[in-house]
């Protein structure tokens, strides 16, 4: 069992992800939605989009249309989004898809990648070759919330729905 640290006080296992990401989201984080599909979990938040992808899959482009597609419905298209992509589980990426990705979901504004696992970290590294918008790895996802905070306001607000 993996615990985790939340806003320095609770800890909680890997199985109460759900409450973990809930605690972590700042105020202007609210989550809206979560959704499952084959290829894993996605927790939209107000300007946040967090992804766990499952286990062994490889994922493209393909795979992917389907939550872009929903996220496009989510949010209008002048909205700031970041992705950040929880690795907890072990998969394969088709890095020439970032580019399509991207195009498809032009108000994605940053990406941010949460690990503990240093192999995982290091093809982050890698992966920063192929996004063309501001990435950061981290440890946890509070720091990856604060990060995409800071990334956001950068940019004009807009209200996420449509």
């Amino acid at each position: 069992m993996i615990l985790r640290k939340v806003e320095s006080v609770k800890i909680v296992s890997c199985s109460e992800r759900h409450y973990e990401m809930a605690s972590i989201a700042h105020e202007n984080q609210k989550l809206i939605v979560e959704q499952q599909w084959a290829i894993g979990k996605f927790s939209f938040y107000t300007n946040v989009v967090v992804s766990e992808l499952a286990e062994g899959i490889h994922a493209t482009k393909d795979k992917l249309e389907e939550p872009i597609q929903y996220a496009q419905q989510i949010y209008n298209s002048k909205t700031p989004v970041i992705y950040i992509s929880h690795r907890l589980n072990s998969y394969s990426f088709d890095p020439v898809a970032y580019g399509e990705i991207v195009a498809m979901f032009p108000n994605l504004i940053g990406f941010a990648i949460v690990s503990t696992n240093r192999y995982r970290r290091m093809l982050a590294s890698l992966e920063k070759l192929f996004i063309k918008r501001p990435i950061s790895v981290f440890y946890d996802l509070e720091e990856a919330f604060i990060w995409a905070e800071k990334l956001i306001g950068t940019h004009i607000p807009t209200s996420p729905l449509r």
